[in-house]
């Protein structure tokens, strides 16, 4: 029996990196695509800087939008963060909508990993989980891609300029004078000299991370990518298991990332950084992990915290890491937000409090209107008093963003249901953050400091 093909639009408005993520997912899960006629809606200037032979799916990409609003489809599913495209979502003709769309002036945004995707809209300090594996849980794709991690000798180096901000200009060309005496028989070469139609499994990229070097990466090379900070998975591959460098706030040294590379190639049981050092790992969860490989910056103690809210809150998983061993000032951190977090879980229960009157009044018969409005205005200055912290807290504000957008969507049709939903959301809020601050508790705990 022939199945009916579905039409199947997937809308992709954010920069070329966005999209790149986005081709990438529909390559290595194909087979969950067999069966759709797909359309992907991006920007011109994204598509032309992703028209690559190397993905099939680059055939399914247009920037018209008139043809798409006057088609109809089955599901169309938005992955950007534009507001703009929420009005777009809006206008297509689909049965099914997946990801953030408009309906009359409303922005509805009905599963979590597209809420959670959200959240990156206000800069996060780090992101928690890499695109690729937040697009494929927006999609519905469960299974795991296991990869082969074969060890090939380095045949080319391409070296990539980083921001002079963490690596001066005289010490990046000592690295290069460096890394050309270290290597004398292997070439040094641009981005730019390399061709990806070709074997690139024996290619060493250090550098920056940009749109390029990814390609380079997720098309086989090996990765040592250097930072400013931990930024998690931020503009890093996701195949492979390259190394992250953050220079955690001073400036690089070219003898020390020399003895990073040095290290690396020999494959040493000892890692030898004088920089907080990661290597991305597939082994630990379902889904990609930054694992530390020596002393850790200020943000990444948060990031193995984040990491484990994030996925019993989204995937209903438990998530277990080692704890760190902190430094003074990652203890410190840790401390301040500890006591924040208290802060912001006393007024949700006063929120509770003002919404569970509502809700009390709302089913009465004898329904005390003035009361009512007393709590919607107490509801009305803790949401204000939330913003205004929230506004400062980076490392928390993800996890308020994400129930802020949560309690928008309150579409009941009466008080009474408006309140019981909003009581029910400001509950779980305030068991995840009570969540949170357990995971800093038990950090705080096992390196011995007093609450």
């Amino acid at each position: 029996m022939k199945v009916k093909v579905k039409k199947l639009l997937i809308i992709q408005k954010d920069e070329a990196y966005f999209l790149f993520e986005t081709l990438q997912v529909l390559e290595k899960n194909h087979q969950a695509f067999k069966d759709f006629q797909l359309t992907i809606l991006a920007d011109s200037v994204a598509i032309k800087s992703n028209r690559e032979k190397l993905n099939p799916f680059t055939k399914a990409l247009t920037s018209e939008i008139g043809p798409v609003l006057n088609d109809k489809f089955d599901i169309s599913v938005n992955l950007s963060m534009s507001e703009s495209s929420w009005d777009l979502h809006g206008e297509v003709k689909s049965d099914i909508k997946i990801g953030p769309y408009n309906k009359e002036g409303q922005l509805v945004v009905e599963d979590l990993w597209s809420t959670y995707l959200l959240t990156l809209k206000a800069k996060a300090p780090f992101l928690s989980f890499h695109l690729q594996d937040i697009y494929k849980n927006i999609f519905g794709i469960k299974n795991i891609i296991k990869e082969n991690h074969s060890r090939t000798t380095i045949k080319q180096i391409a070296i990539g300029t980083c921001s002079t901000h963490f690596f001066s200009v005289n010490e990046q060309e000592r690295f290069i004078n460096l890394i050309s005496n270290r290597f004398p028989g292997v070439p040094l070469k641009d981005l730019t000299e390399i061709d990806l139609i070709d074997d690139v499994s024996s290619t060493l990229y250090i550098g920056a991370s940009n749109l390029e070097s990814l390609k380079l990466c997720e098309a086989g090379a090996k990765g040592i990518f250097l930072f400013s900070s931990f930024q998690g998975f931020n503009l890093v591959p996701f195949s492979g298991q390259h190394l992250i460098v953050s220079s955690n706030g001073i400036q690089l040294n070219a003898d020390h990332v020399l003895r990073i590379v040095d290290s690396e190639l020999s494959n040493k049981s000892f890692f030898e950084s004088a920089y907080p050092t990661y290597r991305i790992d597939h082994e630990t969860f379902h889904g990609a992990y930054i694992k530390s490989l020596n002393h850790s910056d200020n943000n990444y103690p948060f990031y193995q915290a984040h990491l484990v809210l994030w996925n019993f809150l989204l995937n209903v998983s438990d998530v277990q890491l080692d704890v760190s061993k902190c430094s003074d000032a990652q203890l410190a951190l840790l401390k301040t937000n500890y006591d924040i977090l208290t802060k912001f879980i006393r007024l949700y229960d006063y929120a509770m409090a003002s919404v569970d009157t509502i809700h009390q009044e709302s089913k009465s018969k004898l329904m005390d209107i003035t009361k009512i409005e007393g709590h919607l205005k107490n509801l009305k200055e803790i949401d204000k008093i939330s913003d205004q912290l929230a506004s400062t807290q980076s490392l928390l504000r993800p996890f308020l963003d994400f129930y802020r957008i949560r309690r928008s969507q309150n579409f009941g049709e009466n008080l009474f249901d408006q309140s019981q939903t909003s009581f029910l959301t400001y509950a779980e809020e305030h068991h995840a953050l009570k969540g949170l601050q357990e995971l800093f508790f038990v950090t705080l705990r096992k390196n011995e400091v007093n609450l």
